[in-house]
């Protein structure tokens, strides 16, 4: 009697923790969006906080260390940076220091090309989306007490623009908090490997870039980082935030600046 008993109650408890555990799955299916829904959300809520973006005034440091055939070798840049709606960009160079070839030939290049296409929004905007690459949920994470899910991405189509990697949207408001990858194609025989990893910060209602890292390494030649400090945005001016659908209802459209993948290169 005892044994039948005791192997009903064992019985009901596990029925109690599978039902229980059904359940949570369950409500697991109903709040957690597939990686399609996530990445659409994404790219709206940036069209929307961009829209809202009027201008920013931040130092930025541009570094780069080189170690290679030729020794090591070290060039630094500080440019302030003014953004101004719907997408110009000004740099002014406030001081150099170290190696002034890579100065020169490469912290220099870095930042006209940044302001040579600021304004070009066709591009950007059609480097990443769900036309152009495959996404998958691979998990959730916490990254400075943001909760993220964790995507994987991969380009459909190869180029020398695609690359494959790792993205953090944030669980609250669908930003992009950091997206970390390599070149899906090498852009040359001559590079051994190439990655980067950008991170972006909450100032207010918008998200802006905070941080990234550009490493290389080089068949014949050495390795080169380039890190790219964002600052603190001392001037940021926004307007309120209006949802897409509000923008809609009213007839307006969505001032956008794009949202390409590695957007801390083009922001």
């Amino acid at each position: 009697m005892w044994h039948l008993a005791r192997t009903r109650m064992f019985a009901g408890l596990v029925f109690s923790i599978t039902l229980a555990c059904a359940g949570w799955l369950q409500a697991q299916n109903r709040t957690t969006p597939t990686a399609e829904e996530i990445v659409r959300r994404m790219l709206l809520k940036n069209d929307e906080r961009q829209a809202a973006l009027e201008h920013y005034r931040t130092d930025r440091t541009y570094q780069l260390e080189y170690d290679g055939t030729g020794g090591k070798h070290h060039a630094e840049m500080i440019v302030r940076a003014e953004y101004q709606a719907p997408g110009r960009k000004n740099f002014t160079v406030l001081s150099e220091s170290g190696s002034k070839l890579l100065c020169r030939e490469v912290l220099r290049r870095l930042v006209d090309k940044e302001e040579e296409t600021s304004e070009k929004t066709d591009w950007q905007r059609a480097m990443f989306s769900i036309d152009t690459y495959t996404v998958q949920l691979v998990g959730q994470e916490q990254l400075g007490g943001v909760n993220t899910w964790v995507l994987r991405v991969e380009p459909k189509v190869y180029s020398g623009v695609a690359y494959r990697g790792k993205l953090w949207v944030s669980t609250d408001d669908f930003a992009m908090v950091r997206v970390m990858g390599e070149p899906a194609k090498s852009p040359s025989w001559i590079l051994d490997s190439a990655a980067f990893d950008s991170w972006y910060m909450r100032r207010g209602d918008v998200w802006v870039p905070a941080k990234n890292i550009s490493t290389t390494h080089v068949r014949i030649g050495g390795e080169a980082k380039v890190t790219i400090d964002y600052g603190k945005y001392d001037v940021l001016l926004t307007r309120p935030i209006v949802a897409a659908d509000q923008h809609a209802h009213e007839g307006a459209s969505v001032q956008s600046a794009g949202t390409p993948l590695n957007a801390s290169l083009t922001r």
